[in-house]
Order: C-alpha cells, then sequence, then structure tokens
C-alpha cells in the first residue's frame, strides 16, 4: 500500500506505539488476568490503525475526460451549484475516506496560496469559513477552463498541504495535495462554456473517478 508524501515519520511514530502497546500487553498478560487491561492497552493500537491508514495513497488510474470535470477529493457533495460559465461543488470528507487531493482539469499552476484561520468542524458550514485551507489555482490556457480547489481544515484536519507550486504543469487526476484527517475540499470551475452537473447533492465521489460535471455542447 502506498502512503502519502511526508508522512513517512508520522507513520514510523504509530507504527512503534502499536508494537510497543503489544509487547504491554503480553508482558502484563504474564502476571495479571484482568480483563479491562486489555481494553486500555488496545486503544493506542487502534488509534495507530487508523492514523496509518488515513494516510493511505491507493494507486488510481483517473477516469480523464476531454470535456469533463474530475472530482478533486473523495466524499459526499454536500453543495453543488450550476452558474453560467461554470459551477462550484463541495465534498465533505470523513475521517475514513482517503484524504488525497486530486486535480479536476489538467493545466499550469497559476498560485498556491495558504491562509491561516481556526480549525472548526466541517458540519458547521458559517464557521467553517474561518478555517485554515490552501487555495489552489489552475489554469487551462488552450481550453480557456480554471480550476480553483480550495482545501479546508476542521477539528480533526489540523493540516492542509500542497504537493504543487506556481508553475508546475499538471494532468487532470494527479495528486496535488492531503488533507490530514479530512474536512472540505471545495472546486469553482470557470470558463467559456457552460456544464452540466452529472451529480447530486447527498452523492458519493472519489478523486479522479467520479466525472462531476461535462461541458455542455
Amino acid at each position: 500500500m502506498r502512503f502519502a508524501k511526508e508522512s513517512k515519520e508520522i507513520i514510523m511514530f504509530f507504527i512503534s506505539i502499536m508494537l510497543l502497546s503489544l509487547v504491554a500487553i503480553i508482558a502484563i498478560s504474564q502476571f495479571y488476568n484482568l480483563w479491562w487491561i486489555y481494553v486500555l492497552l488496545a486503544i493506542p493500537i487502534f488509534c495507530s490503525i487508523f492514523v496509518i491508514w488515513t494516510f493511505r495513497d491507493p494507486q488510481r488510474i483517473p477516469n480523464l475526460s476531454q470535456n469533463g470535470i474530475l472530482a478533486p477529493a473523495d466524499g459526499i457533495v454536500t453543495e453543488i451549484v450550476e452558474k453560467e460559465k461554470g459551477f462550484y461543488c463541495v465534498i465533505r470528507m470523513s475521517p475514513f475516506d482517503v484524504h488525497m487531493t486530486r486535480s479536476p482539469i489538467s493545466g499550469t499552476v497559476r498560485s498556491v496560496k495558504r491562509q491561516k484561520g481556526k480549525h472548526w468542524p466541517a458540519y458547521f458550514s458559517n464557521y467553517v469559513k474561518r478555517n485554515q485551507r490552501n487555495t489552489i489555482f489552475i489554469e487551462n490556457v488552450e481550453k480557456n477552463i480554471s480550476a480553483e480547489v480550495i482545501q479546508v481544515s476542521g477539528i480533526f484536519a489540523r493540516r492542509t498541504i500542497g504537493y504543487i507550486k506556481e508553475g508546475d504543469e499538471i494532468t487532470q487526476g494527479d495528486v496535488i495535495g492531503i488533507i490530514r484527517f479530512g474536512s472540505i475540499t471545495s472546486v469553482e470551475i470557470k470558463g467559456e462554456n457552460s456544464y452540466k452537473i452529472l451529480i447530486k447533492s447527498k452523492e458519493s465521489v472519489r478523486a479522479g473517478l467520479s466525472i462531476i460535471a461535462i461541458k455542455d455542447g
């Protein structure tokens, strides 16, 4: 299984905790037969497995589409707004979703802006606007289209990380960052064309695989 970039030290730390917990359980069981000790020591093991699982980066073959827009994140669509020349979509990720962010279009990274902020739960839409975030602006001059992808932190997602920098050329479906422990990812598409929305609110999507909209006409 592949894991997210820059996660090796974190994963090794929690693997160490998991192994130490297993050793402690075996050692204590030699002297005591108290069931609650097993429960107590099982907690760090469970937490370690969960943390390691959240950093997974499953290999995917992106569903490339000349006229389509790919979902930038795994999760549930909480908002989808059709506009005259584009659309806006919000995807809420759970702690159990894959946390990698993927590019909805091919193009050039024009800017990557990091904004400091709070860590309100993603369920409170009015407060989450104040949260820490990364804003990644991607432009495809040939197709006259742009995508603004925003990674928003949450109560568990303490960091939003972009893997790309200004000037990078990326392909639709490429991994461009990660939100540790999930939260919200939004994408706003602007261009000269209108789009037919292929998804609905409360629908589940997968980054790089789900086509959320296609050029109309």
